[in-house]
């Protein structure tokens, strides 16, 4: 790649990348609604002002940081839920192989008791299983052999 002399370099002082939008809103929020409070105010009386400075200008729709200002609130007092799976039950082989646990999973999922995806999320943990597994047994051994030459 062509080095110009505005090319950045990885090790080198780079210039500060400069702080987010968000960041910088809710700072400006935080500063106008912060204005008449007085060296006795509280935090908490502090908090209040912010959230209603924040409400206020979030429902405002001549302000154009609107949006922005109740999206964030909104995130904020709401955060989005995260998906998760329904409890699934079929027959898995518990002290079989990896291989025969991988084929009861493909068996579940040809034969409609679990949708692929999750079919899939288990394969992966039958397969970190797997490796975690042989890691453990390869230190063991490494170990072992290890103190047959120190012996």
């Amino acid at each position: 790649m062509a080095k110009t002399k505005t090319s950045l370099i990885a090790g080198e002082n780079l210039p500060a990348r400069g702080r987010a939008f968000k960041s910088i809103l809710f700072d400006v929020l935080r500063e106008e609604s912060q204005i008449n409070l007085n060296p006795e105010s509280t935090r908490e009386d502090a908090e209040k002002a912010f959230i209603k400075h924040a409400a206020l200008r979030a429902f405002n729709q001549e302000d154009t940081a609107s949006a922005t200002i109740l999206n964030e609130f909104m995130k904020r007092s709401f955060p989005p839920l995260k998906p998760t799976s329904e409890t699934i039950k079929f027959d898995f082989p518990v002290n079989g192989s990896a291989t025969d646990k991988a084929l009861s999973v493909i068996d579940a999922i040809s034969s409609g008791d679990i949708p692929v995806d999750v079919g899939q999320t288990i394969v992966g943990i039958i397969k970190d299983s797997v490796i975690i597994e042989e890691g453990t047994d390869l230190k063991e051994r490494i170990a072992k052999l290890e103190s047959l030459i120190n012996e």
